[in-house]
């Protein structure tokens, strides 16, 4: 039986679920002052992120450097606040 991955968070980046996404938090460029928001699409259950690199080719490194999956692929992860 497989568990479930947790990330663990800090409570102070995290946001609201909105109509479309939950789990929704924030993560810094490592490049620039930008903040990007990564979150798990509530129907489709695939992790995005608004960085350029997701929304034009639906891959990015910030969802690589946490162990999210990228191209729309279903993932279930536990999210928890730090």
């Amino acid at each position: 039986m497989s568990t479930v991955p947790t990330i663990y968070i800090n409570r102070n980046l995290i946001l609201p679920d909105s109509d479309q996404w939950r789990f929704r938090f924030e993560v810094k460029s490592e490049s620039s002052d930008r903040i990007y928001i990564i979150s798990q699409n509530i129907k489709k259950k695939h992790w995005g992120c608004s960085c350029m690199g997701y929304r034009r080719f639906r891959k990015c490194k910030h969802l690589e450097a946490i162990g999210l999956p990228t191209h729309e692929r279903p993932y279930e992860a536990k999210i928890e606040a730090r």
